[in-house]
């Protein structure tokens, strides 16, 4: 469809140029100037008319990209919640399995087997370890979902947040836009690294702001494209489906009066300030870390 209006503002210019250079010729080449005079009124009210449609039809081209970026970002989110369910359901299922058979065994007098069997239980099976939990209940599954992703693709991933993330005054749906596209695209940038792929998520509050750090050791962002990164449909992935993530946490952070900015050095780290008015409030004691690797990391 956007291909499609792309191709009507073009035609419509062409059409305003050609007309133009028709009249342009008219007046070169006509005797008597009066004929041309009567049809002015009428060939200027047509330039304008055209005009205005392409200013309409860009401005519906605007709508449209920025509609595809959020139907795009709700499906990528939508998706990561119906994966982190499907980990939740087959631990509830694992766990159901576990309890019955004990069960059985303790039914049986089999205690001595019921201890064995939970032993081993205990050195193969670790939900603490598995799930990580904030003061967040969508950044909570959010980041699991991305843990799940970051081990199926190899990446360290560590989560450290310094602050009660209770009053964080960003809406949760466009918190988690926020993170998750940032996320998504550190770990596509550690991709292709030669060794180990380190990701991680640092949340501070420092000096009346809520601050989010986003680290990876991927490769390093080039002067040129830092400053295009931001714009709709630019991508190093060689997709046109693609390019959307950053524009679209661009956007969301200016609605929240905060802003972005990229250092790309030994590391890349995205950085994004938003201005606190939800009364949060630097909490050392309500640390939380994911990994062994968090501090470290975070650091990197």
């Amino acid at each position: 469809m956007i291909k499609d209006r792309s191709l009507i503002i073009i035609n419509t210019i062409l059409a305003q140029i050609l007309l133009i250079v028709i009249v342009n010729q008219q007046i070169m080449t006509m005797e008597d100037m009066n004929v041309l005079k009567q049809y002015l009124p009428f060939l200027n009210l047509l330039v304008i008319i055209l005009g205005i449609f392409s200013i309409f039809s860009v401005t519906e081209i605007k709508k449209s990209v920025s509609m595809a970026a959020e139907v795009s970002l709700i499906k990528n989110h939508l998706e990561q919640i119906e994966k982190l369910v499907e980990v939740l359901h087959k631990s509830r299922h694992e766990h159901a399995r576990h309890i019955q058979t004990i069960q059985s065994m303790l039914n049986l007098g089999k205690s001595d087997k019921a201890i064995e069997y939970i032993e081993g239980i205990v050195e193969s099976y670790w939900p603490c370890d598995e799930m990580v939990y904030v003061d967040h209940p969508a950044l909570t599954a959010l980041l699991n979902s991305k843990k799940k992703s970051a081990e199926l693709k190899g990446v360290e991933f560590a989560f450290c947040a310094k602050c009660d993330l209770k009053n964080i005054p960003v809406k949760p749906w466009d918190l988690c836009s926020v993170v998750g596209n940032l996320l998504d695209n550190a770990f596509e940038a550690v991709a292709c690294t030669q060794g180990p792929k380190r990701v991680g998520l640092e949340i501070k509050h420092e000096q009346g702001n809520c601050v989010i750090f986003v680290h990876n050791n991927g490769p390093r962002i080039s002067d040129r494209l830092k400053g295009k990164i931001f714009n709709p449909g630019v991508t190093t992935k060689g997709s046109s489906a693609r390019g959307y993530g950053l524009y679209l946490v661009k956007k969301l952070v200016e609605e929240y009066g905060g802003n972005i900015e990229v250092i790309s050095r030994d590391k890349t780290t995205f950085i994004i300030y938003l201005p606190d008015r939800g009364g949060m409030e630097n909490d050392k004691d309500c640390l939380q870390e994911y990994g062994g690797e968090a501090g470290k990391t975070a650091s990197m």
